[in-house]
């Protein structure tokens, strides 16, 4: 049973639960360990053949390596308590900064694709509780969210929830119970 399994017959909850979430296990383990170890076998050809094509060829795939690793990361992406809402390299974002909190779904093809949207009230720098400090190594990697502006010209943060261990239903009932509380 994962962690966002209600009760179904459990009444309405009186107060929020605190969560955290991470990526679903097997996300991406594929892609970062056969990268790594695509990578290897490529700059282990480069340097036995004393060839420099193989070895060159192994850097774009050690980068596929580095931009995918949060995947097999154990850090949380995303949790929310009282405090607010948190999210990875960004950092607690307060509940009163949050005018909106829906989901977005759109589909390719068969794929179902599922966006957290938070509408904020306020300029992103007035909306942090506590930001996250900056780190060099992970600036590049990829991260589980996008900063974008609405028509009101406030930010507007979509988080992917097809790659989180949620069901994004549930996560938007529980963190519209902080939201709302607040």
């Amino acid at each position: 049973m994962s962690q966002f399994d209600l009760d179904p017959w459990q009444e309405e909850q009186s107060s929020a639960e605190p969560f955290t979430l991470g990526y679903k296990k097997g996300t991406g383990e594929p892609v970062v360990y056969g990268s790594l170890l695509l990578g290897a076998a490529l700059l282990g050809t480069g340097i036995v053949s004393g060839s420099l094509i193989p070895a060159l060829a192994s850097f774009p795939v050690f980068l596929s390596v580095y931009w995918h690793y949060p995947f097999i990361d154990k850090r949380p992406q995303m949790a929310a308590n009282d405090t607010g809402l948190y999210l990875e390299r960004l950092g607690v974002v307060r509940w009163s900064a949050i005018s909106e909190l829906s989901i977005y779904t759109t589909a390719v093809r068969t794929m179902e694709f599922n966006q957290l949207r938070i509408q904020f009230n306020r300029p992103l720098e007035e909306c942090f509780v506590q930001k996250e400090p900056q780190s060099l190594t992970r600036l590049a990697m990829r991260k589980n969210w996008r900063l974008k502006q609405a028509k009101s010209n406030t930010p507007v943060l979509e988080v992917d929830l097809h790659l989180l261990a949620c069901d994004p239903e549930i996560l938007l009932q529980r963190t519209r119970q902080f939201w709302r509380g607040a």
